[in-house]
């Protein structure tokens, strides 16, 4: 129990973290993973942001990876930028296409609509990327993306692009921890929770969420600025639909009302997938069943478990059990009365 405790100090957290970080740079395969969970750990943090904090659906956030990774590459390729001088004209490109893609959201309450136009958004990226042989390469995609350069010192090792991920996620983190505990994010939540009630004591709504669609852009644009140097190689495949919908389910699974949440959702969802490979042929239905579960029992993500006590976790499963057994037996009573009216 007192090992407990010492872990429960912002000293142990640090140990264990340090080891855990130990860990993972022993292995150039937990390297490679930890990487690809900081990189979408920065653009699920978007998603949060805007879905969670806003209220506003998003289903177009690789699209968004998209803009900034080609702008990125292309600027580098091109003309000859650097790393890092192409980095800020990615992020602002990508936060203006966030405010045009904001326009509808300015009519649309959120929900199934606003979902459909972030989508469609997202599929009118991916085209432009796959017909626009002559600037993207189209479907071959661009290759030869080297890596950033510190002080002379190319950044290639897996270690050492590690590293740079994990600064850029935990500077992420804390740009947007500041603008969330902020007059922005109370507003951003308000409208949330009641877009009438926001507008009813003075809050431009209108304003807020393009903030909140150009703040999450820019997060999405700043990883796929990451990613691809990381991978050396982008193409308009790797910014579809489904990754969208991955980075909204990391986002989920994690705690979508929660920025701690997007990287734990990050990591888990970038690490369980490789895992459940043993299971060769049943690795997409575990997949799925855990998210089920996830959802089902966890509507707050993993996140929502910090702090519990084990007596306290069976006793929310067990509590969030009972509810849906009452559910369904509401339901099935409804439908019975509903059939019996019918017959008469």
């Amino acid at each position: 129990m007192q090992g407990f405790r010492i872990l429960e100090t912002s000293a142990g957290k640090w140990l264990l973290a340090g080891a855990l970080l130990l860990i993972i740079l022993r292995s150039e395969y937990l390297t490679f993973l930890s990487t690809l969970a900081n990189i979408y750990g920065i653009a699920v943090l978007g998603v949060c942001v805007v879905s969670g904090y806003a209220g506003q659906l998003h289903l177009g956030q690789a699209a968004f990876m998209g803009i900034g990774a080609y702008t990125s590459t292309l600027l580098r390729l091109r003309l000859g930028f650097s790393f890092w001088a192409a980095l800020i004209p990615a992020l602002l490109i990508s936060s203006a296409f966030g405010l045009v893609l904001g326009v509808p959201a300015l009519k649309l309450k959120g929900g199934p609509y606003l979902a459909l136009v972030t989508q469609t958004f997202g599929e009118f990226v991916f085209i432009i990327l796959l017909n626009w042989v002559s600037l993207t390469g189209g479907p071959f995609g661009l290759a030869g993306i080297k890596y950033p350069v510190v002080m002379g010192r190319s950044l290639s090792s897996p270690a050492a692009y590690l590293c740079l991920s994990l600064l850029f996620l935990a500077l992420s983190y804390a740009i947007l921890n500041k603008i969330v505990s902020s007059r922005y994010g109370r507003a951003f939540i308000t409208i949330r929770e009641s877009e009438d009630a926001a507008q009813s004591i003075g809050i431009n709504t209108m304003k807020y969420k393009m903030m909140a669609f150009a703040i999450a852009a820019a997060f999405g644009g700043m990883a796929g600025c990451l990613y691809a140097p990381f991978i050396g190689y982008i193409s308009p495949d790797q910014f579809t639909w489904m990754p969208s919908l991955v980075l909204v389910s990391m986002a989920i699974v994690g705690g979508l009302s929660n920025l701690t949440g997007a990287i734990v959702g990050a990591y888990v969802l970038t690490f369980l997938p490789e895992q459940l490979r043993v299971a060769q042929q049943f690795r997409l239905i575990l997949y799925s069943s855990i998210l089920v579960l996830t959802l089902t029992f966890l509507p707050d993500g993993l996140v929502s478990l910090r702090g519990l006590k084990p007596r306290q976790i069976r006793a929310l499963f067990a509590s969030r059990a009972a509810e849906l057994s009452d559910r369904r037996r509401r339901i099935v009573s409804r439908s019975s009365r509903t059939s019996h009216v019918a017959g008469k």
